[in-house]
């Protein structure tokens, strides 16, 4: 009698076991979907929408599908209760048949009886109804829905799990006051192997800004070629020549931004200058989700004159002086970390990203050529500097984020920084409240750290910290765009758009003989107090966004309205 009751415990534990192994096993998100969407449209399911409470006396026989509620169920449902784009709360008691919730969370599972299979998936369900009601789903856009993107994304890239190779003609996907708009051409390659891939983009550069001459001005050169050992997991050795034009500050906005405001409105938000050299890499990477780099290069920096490309406002106008950089040759040894969660299925409530550098360099620059009335006498020069972009992304319901971002970098250790490597805050990558580049009529200069009074009002900060934050709500705007299709052409709105709250804090500051106003000693930190602050509201309509910025640490700041392309970080 005993063994006979030993084995009927085990095979009760077994058959429990397999049982919580069913439930609990992994479902592609697409797969949670369909499940949400069949029981939607089956013939007998009840369907609300809005919220739906299930008091404790009431039992519903059957399947239920809610749309956008939240549901709330004391009671009993007999079938399986499809949630989508809705939170689900269980009481203590409650009992379901089976559970499927999409674009939502589910709360005191515990405490409840779920009879069936619990499927989920966090990111909330793109659809429309059709005619006769039935819920149709959409495809889910990218995380940057930028419409001159559309058509680009129905012709997928070809994937990096097979070989292939072209020849290229495109741009570089921006436009500047420098080289109007560079042009690469060359060949690339994508060769797969059982060990790994090889990779060769091979590209001339032609700048389109007059003059156009057979020169170094108009004609360069961009060459990286790596061997990649491992898929998921591995190691990359590779290296790279170059004739490019770069940018001072990379970091405030994206090359697409800066291009389109340079060649719509006549402004660039950005100094630049050219490098001349190559550099060896070594990378180790876990997929697409994080890697670490190594590089050393050999390179010779130079000023870069700006031109005069055309814009389609203001042309007339004249550009902001590209200033004056310093110029030598420098050997650079650079590590690079850059981790970036934001895509893992895993992480669809939001995700972190991470890009965080260390750049020692040392070599010989004759130090602000043209500001000074005398020639300058090249020096020798070694430095470090450190930088680190961090940001958290997290939804707090199916319709509301939160997002935060720390920005922080500068000057180590060892002589000052070139100018190439100076910084600043204030604009609408940064400081949206605070005009770019006009820091005169913020006393003391906390943002460019005295740059505005020299030709071209260069970035002259040693060091820099900001703090942003943003709240985002989603709203429907069918009555604006109803069309059931994306159509790549018609850069409107995508029938989902966001109310934004922002707020920023950030400055700059020099690093030497202590004043406590620009400058600190190389141990300090300048006290929050002093730094600049701004806060708005906007309307981001997923293709583009209109903002409302104004500053509140300096009443004399007017407000500015600002138009961004993508979501602002």
């Amino acid at each position: 009698m005993t063994r006979s009751l030993h084995l009927a415990a085990l095979a009760a534990l077994a058959l429990c076991t397999a049982t919580a192994a069913a439930q609990q096993r992994e479902t592609p998100t697409r797969d949670v979907a369909a499940a949400a969407v069949a029981t939607y449209n089956a013939e007998r399911t009840l369907r609300v929408t809005g919220v739906l409470e299930v008091a404790a006396e009431r039992t519903i026989e059957g399947d239920v599908a809610v749309l956008n509620g939240p549901v709330r169920v004391a009671g009993r449902i007999t079938g399986t209760l499809a949630a989508i784009n809705a939170d689900v709360q269980l009481a203590p008691g409650a009992s379901v048949g089976g559970l499927i919730v999409v674009g939502g969370t589910i709360s005191g599972r515990d405490a409840a009886t779920v009879r069936g299979e619990v499927l989920r998936r966090p990111e909330l369900l793109r659809y429309h109804l059709a005619d006769d009601q039935r819920l149709v789903p959409e495809e889910d856009p990218a995380y940057d829905e930028a419409w001159w993107r559309r058509k680009t994304r129905r012709r997928p890239p070809p994937p990096d799990d097979r070989s292939w190779h072209d020849f290229t003609v495109t741009s570089a996907h921006t436009y500047n006051r420098v080289e109007g708009l560079p042009i690469h051409v060359g060949p690339r390659i994508h060769q797969v192997t059982d060990w790994g891939r090889f990779t060769l983009d091979a590209f001339g550069v032609v700048r389109t800004a007059g003059p156009i001459r057979w020169d170094r001005g108009t004609l360069g050169h961009d060459v990286t070629s790596e061997l990649q050992f491992g898929r998921k997991l591995g190691l990359g050795i590779g290296g790279r020549t170059f004739d490019i034009v770069d940018a001072v500050e990379d970091w405030q906005l994206n090359d697409r931004e800066v291009g389109l405001a340079a060649v719509v409105l006549h402004r660039d938000f950005r100094d630049y200058y050219r490098r001349h050299g190559g550099l060896g890499f070594v990378k180790l990477h876990a997929g697409a989700d994080a890697d670490l780099t190594f590089s050393y290069s050999d390179e010779r920096w130079e000023s870069a004159r700006d031109r005069d490309p055309w814009s389609l406002f203001r042309d007339s106008d004249p550009w902001r002086l590209n200033p004056a950089m310093d110029e030598g040759t420098m050997h650079l040894a650079t590590s690079r970390l850059r981790v970036d969660t934001r895509r893992r299925e895993s992480a669809l409530w939001g995700g972190w990203y991470l890009d965080a550098e260390i750049e020692r360099g040392t070599g010989t620059l004759a130090r602000d050529p043209g500001l000074l009335t005398v020639i300058p006498v090249p020096e020798e020069v070694s430095y470090t500097r450190g930088f680190v972009d961090a940001r958290r992304y997290t939804r707090l319901s199916p319709y509301a984020a939160l997002n935060l971002r720390f920005v922080a970098g500068g000057w180590m250790s060892g002589d000052r920084l070139p100018t190439q490597r100076r910084l600043s805050v204030g604009g609408p990558g940064t400081l949206p409240g605070y005009d770019f580049r006009r820091a005169w009529r913020v006393h003391p200069d906390v943002l460019t750290c005295g740059g505005t009074a020299l030709p071209g009002a260069p970035a002259l900060c040693d060091r820099v910290m900001l703090f942003q934050a943003e709240y985002r709500s989603d709203f429907g705007v069918r009555w604006v765009r109803d069309d059931d299709r994306d159509d790549w052409w018609r850069p409107g709105f995508n029938r989902h758009a966001s109310w934004v709250l922002f707020a920023d804090a950030g400055r700059g500051w020099s690093v030497g003989a202590p004043d406590l106003a620009t400058t600190y000693a190389k141990d300090d930190v300048p006290p929050l107090s002093s730094f600049r602050a701004d806060i708005g509201v906007g309307i981001d309509f997923g293709s583009v966004g209109v903002y409302v910025a104004k500053a509140t640490t300096t009443a004399r700041e007017p407000i500015n309205v600002i138009v961004r392309v993508r979501h602002p970080f």
